[in-house]
């Protein structure tokens, strides 16, 4: 018995849904869409209460964030206390966007407390870390721009959606971290009332 033939109208339809997963899974994921490079260029070097300088990124880092951007600085908070700010753009490299407690953990820091704080207009995660007989201090979150939030879930629908919409959704979340120096002491009620808001991250 001869098979039936498709449909004129199933046939086109095929051939459409063909194309248009062509279009979702090879060509949409390369057209670009605007990143968060102008927040990373933006970071004020001084301010109320702090004033900053740009660090260089180690060739590791540079290897780990691959097509992803990154800056990192040192800050200096008046009346003492120092931190190591890093902020990361997963724009074009998403994968180098996650909890900063891997990082602590592969360079050798252990984690001694974590716990949730606010922040000017949402959460972070703070943590006590613990090395080589040595502590310092951490604090992180992701930011849209609107609000700071710490669910790398969160963060992930977000940029799925900006990637879905070419970047309509909103604004590409960063990842921010600033961890003290060893055995430094910071008022962190400063760092996150002053320091974070001056920053732009209000």
């Amino acid at each position: 018995m001869p098979l039936n033939p498709i449909p004129a109208m199933k046939h086109k339809f095929l051939w459409g849904a063909l194309i248009l997963t062509l279009i979702v899974t090879l060509i949409w994921p390369m057209i670009p869409i605007p990143s968060a490079a102008n927040r990373l260029a933006s970071i004020p070097l001084s301010g109320p209460d702090f004033k900053a300088r740009p660090l260089e990124l180690t060739p590791g880092d540079r290897a780990f964030l691959g097509q992803a951007q990154g800056v990192q600085f040192l800050v200096e908070m008046r009346g003492g206390g120092s931190l190591v700010l890093t902020i990361i753009d997963g724009s074009n490299n998403r994968h180098a966007v996650h909890d900063p407690g891997y990082c602590f953990a592969g360079a050798g820091w252990k984690t001694l407390t974590q716990q949730a704080v606010k922040v000017p207009s949402g959460d972070a995660t703070w943590v006590v870390l613990s090395k080589d007989n040595k502590k310092s201090e951490a604090l992180w979150f992701f930011d849209d721009g609107q609000h700071q939030f710490t669910s790398p879930i969160e963060y992930w629908l977000k940029t799925s959606a900006r990637r879905a919409t070419l970047g309509r959704s909103g604004a590409e979340p960063v990842l921010v971290s600033l961890r003290s120096l060893p055995d430094t002491p910071v008022r962190w009620d400063r760092v996150r009332q002053i320091l974070l808001p001056a920053l732009g991250f209000h």
